[in-house]
């Protein structure tokens, strides 16, 4: 199993989001440190280069990267390695990819609309039921603006509607969401996105 569009985007010389890590990346590591349990154990759903897995990998998280891309996954596993990082990766299809075992954390940036919106629901309960009580979720998705022209050249990709993402997490303690604009850099072509973001909790088994 591979994508051969991101095959593509990854195997040219680089990294084609970059090196440093995402914002909604940063944002959760910061909250987690203020909750009474700090979480451990990551998997990181479409991974890509690794930059994000990397970045929880020295943070401390034990992590799991997982992409449709190979080329992605090899290139993620020989930086991790060259930079002396503990992190896993393995080719899954973010619309198929089955979580083994309850983790800390599901995290996913810049993925989510690979989802077609028929199974978007089903995937959510997975990821869901898929993190320990007291864990975390931290998601975006791409949201459409009239005045933002739309970017994706990949056939997969449906944007979500603005508040959608929030929608699925309403019966969790939601610690951060909004939208947020930015210039994406990803292949060397500056472009404007709007995303929707989420950092929610679930609640103690107790609760």
């Amino acid at each position: 199993m591979s994508d051969p569009i991101y095959d593509e985007r990854y195997a040219r010389p680089g990294l084609y989001w970059g090196s440093k890590p995402t914002g909604l990346a940063r944002d959760l590591v910061r909250i987690a440190r203020s909750l009474p349990r700090r979480p451990r154990t990551l998997v990181d759903l479409g991974s890509g280069e690794g930059r994000d897995a990397i970045y929880f990998g020295r943070q401390g998280y034990r992590v799991l990267g997982v992409d449709i891309s190979s080329v992605g996954v090899r290139k993620a596993e020989q930086r991790a390695s060259r930079l002396g990082v503990n992190a896993r990766f393995l080719v899954g299809d973010i619309r198929t990819y089955r979580l083994r075992a309850p983790v800390d954390v599901v995290f996913s940036s810049g993925v989510l609309n690979n989802l077609p919106r028929r199974i978007r629901a089903a995937r959510f309960e997975h990821f869901k039921t898929s993190t320990v009580p007291g864990g975390i979720n931290a998601m975006n998705a791409d949201v459409p603006k009239p005045y933002i022209p739309p970017s994706t050249t990949n056939p997969h990709a449906s944007p979500f509607r603005s508040g959608e993402l929030l929608g699925y997490y309403g019966d969790w303690q939601i610690l951060d969401s909004g939208q947020v604009e930015f210039v994406s850099h990803s292949g060397g072509v500056p472009h404007r996105k709007a995303m929707d973001v989420v950092i929610a909790r679930r609640p103690e088994a107790n609760a």
